[in-house]
């Protein structure tokens, strides 16, 4: 893809967006690669300049779910204002096929503006973590997409749910549990993504800075699904974890 093709093609993604079409994918004539697609993403912006990036997401942060995409590393997503539901009735009506997942956001304390290389300095990065849901679109035209698709696509962002903020202990340590009307829809440890949390943030950090982000305090960053990702259906849920104030949501 030429620079032409990449604004053209996210102008017809902001489209499709407003119009809640099906994720159309992209002509195959245009060849796109990992990198046209993180272009189409940064190009994506000038269609949304009232809407502001809050944060950052981690999307196939799981080897299983990599193996899907034929990728070798995880893919970086944008969290906007707009999604941001927290508090808020999720509507059923704003979704073609929605899914839910449970993760972990962290909070920036500090901006960053240089790669990060050390354990040590990424955890001064953060001053609190939190439950979240990701509530993802998986409305595709073509399903599954392609990978250059599904960053195109934001990593099927579509909105998010941000618990209670508190102090941060030691996130490989949790677990997280996901009910549905009181049924338990599944357990996990925090270690199912990229084998610690700590090391999906070092790679979404450095990710976000090698695309040219900013990275500044207030932002949160959501490191991937923990545990199965599940339909959403209309209902009460809850997700809980020991050391976290649990956090609940409505669909309806």
């Amino acid at each position: 893809m030429n620079e032409q093709e990449q604004m053209q093609w996210a102008a017809s993604l902001e489209q499709a967006r407003h119009l809640a079409s099906p994720k159309p994918s992209c002509p195959e004539h245009w060849a796109a690669t990992v990198e046209d697609a993180y272009a189409v993403q940064r190009f994506g912006l000038a269609q949304r300049p009232d809407d502001p990036i809050i944060g950052f997401k981690g999307a196939l942060t799981n080897r299983r779910v990599q193996e899907t995409f034929g990728a070798v590393e995880p893919a970086l997503g944008l969290l906007f204002a707009s999604a941001d539901r927290s508090g808020q009735v999720i509507q059923k009506a704003d979704f073609g096929r929605g899914m839910i997942e449970t993760e972990l956001g962290f909070v920036l304390c500090r901006p960053i503006d240089q790669p990060i290389e050390s354990i040590a300095d990424l955890q001064s990065c953060f001053d609190g973590m939190c439950l979240m849901v990701e509530l993802v679109d998986l409305n595709f035209g073509q399903f599954p997409p392609s990978l250059p698709d599904l960053i195109m696509h934001n990593a099927a962002a579509a909105q998010f749910i941000q618990g209670a903020v508190s102090p941060i202990g030691d996130p490989d340590e949790l677990t997280l549990a996901l009910f549905s009307e009181g049924a338990a829809l599944h357990r996990a440890s925090a270690l199912d993504v990229m084998d610690g949390q700590w090391k999906a943030l070092g790679w979404m950090i450095n990710q976000a800075i090698a695309l040219g982000y900013a990275l500044t305090p207030g932002q949160v960053l959501m490191t991937g699904s923990v545990g199965s990702v599940h339909p959403m259906s209309v209902g009460a849920y809850s997700l809980d974890c020991d050391d976290l104030e649990a956090l609940s949501l409505i669909h309806i």
